[in-house]
This record gives C-alpha cells, structure tokens and sequence, in this order.
C-alpha cells in the first residue's frame, strides 16, 4: 500500500512510482478502474445506457464487461476459481446489460471484484506462472502478463469512455 494515501483532483487513487511490478501494475489498474467510476459520475441511468454507435457500446455496458473480464482473468485464470452464478454463456462476455443493471449495483460488483482481485494477487511474484493444463492454449502465461493485460484491457475501455463521456455532455479529462 502507498506510505500515504494520495488522491487525485478527482478522487483517484495515484499509483505508488516504486515497489514489487505487481504491486505498482496492481495500482496503475486500480487507478484505471476508478477513472471508469469517475466517467460514470453524475449521469443519470438513461445516460449511462446511451450508445452514439452501432454496437451499442455505452457506459454502463463498459462498466459491465470490465467486471467480466476481470472475473474470468484474475479470478478464473489467475485464483482457479470456479464460475459465479451469475456468468451466463448468453450475455455477450457482459456487454449485454440487464433491465435491473443500474449504476449503484454495477458499480459495487465491479468494487467486490476488484477488491478479491486484490486479496487473489498479493503477495504473487510477476513471474508466478499460472497454474494451466499443459495442453491449455495459455499454459506457461505468469501472473505478470495477465496483470499487464487487463491493464491494457481497463485503459483501452477507459478511451472509449472518455469519447461516450465527451458526446454526452462534453466533459473531458484523462
């Protein structure tokens, strides 16, 4: 953990500069998770759900596959757990929202995931390999290559919802 809690004008937890690569990639991902609370911030549900493009990509629904993708990285792959009940083979690797899908409820699965992420990797080294079947496509494939991937995957979300953002309000920021 940072020696002190520092935040961001908007909230954000800034990522410590030095330590263990999974600690200081564990915080760049928090960071990362909180910009896409703070691109959700002050908009009403109908907003939220509101898509400018074709694939029906909005907010809530970014919000929605990223506990999704995390879950099946860090949970699944990285802790060996079995699936929730409520991953369903139907919903699109959670891009499709459900009527009771609000921001209040997406939001605190995405903190509850976040958080047994958290509590799965500390303490793993960056070079852990994951325990795979050998004949899995992935077999060989550390804990460092996963972190950086869902990195990758929460930034590449948090750019798409920094565009939804500005088109439907026009607020802008990292």
């Amino acid at each position: 953990m940072l020696a002190q809690l520092q935040l961001d004008e908007f909230g954000r937890q800034i990522p410590r500069l030095t330590g263990t690569p999974v600690d200081v990639v564990t915080d760049i991902h928090r960071f990362l998770r909180q910009t896409l609370y703070w691109k959700c911030g002050g908009l009403t549900e109908e907003q939220l759900r509101w898509s400018p493009v074709p694939s029906g990509s909005c907010l809530l629904g970014i919000l929605r596959h990223s506990i999704r993708a995390e879950r099946w990285w860090m949970a699944r792959v990285i802790g060996g757990l079995p699936p929730d009940g409520d991953e369903r083979d139907d919903d699109d690797n959670g891009w499709i929202l459900q009527p009771d899908d609000i921001f209040a409820s997406v939001h605190a699965r995405f903190e509850q995931e976040a958080t047994r992420t958290e509590s799965l990797i500390a303490g793993m080294t960056w070079e852990r390999v994951v325990d795979l079947p050998v004949d899995h496509p992935m077999a060989g494939t550390t804990v460092g290559w996963i972190i950086a991937h869902m990195v990758e995957e929460v930034a590449r979300h948090c750019g798409q919802a920094d565009i939804l953002r500005e088109t439907i309000d026009g607020q802008t920021g990292e």
